[in-house]
């Protein structure tokens, strides 16, 4: 890996958002400032070109994670990994639309995060 893989967090709970934060940097990865809503999400991205876009599926604010994700891929040439607490055929059916690298069941690790991203990069 010549140059660093840059990622967009996105995620409104502060403390999990911080810790993934943490981790990800001490695993090598470029992190961009974090996001906790959609339309800081947008702006972040536009701004910062990321490589992958951590994506909390449910957001506070005008637009959910799915929907947040959409508005970026129509400006950012990305991809996407959906992190969420909940995981019915119907949310499945909706992040799957969007042709993400995958979907993490929270509670999310480095680890997991990294598997992904190994098999990608």
């Amino acid at each position: 890996m010549v140059a660093k893989t840059r990622i967009l967090l996105v995620e409104d709970e502060v403390i999990t958002a911080s810790s993934l934060k943490l981790g990800l940097e001490k695993a090598g990865f470029d992190v961009c400032p974090l996001a906790t809503r959609g339309s800081k999400a947008l702006k972040i991205a536009t701004e910062e070109k990321p490589d992958v876009v951590l994506m909390d599926v449910n957001l506070p604010g005008g637009m959910n994670g799915i929907e947040t994700a959409q508005a970026i891929l129509e400006i950012v040439d990305t991809k996407i990994i959906f992190l969420t607490g909940y995981h019915d055929d119907h949310l499945i059916t909706q992040i799957n639309t969007l042709n993400p690298l995958g979907f993490i069941i929270k509670p999310v690790s480095v680890e997991r995060i990294r598997d992904i991203l190994d098999k990608h990069f």
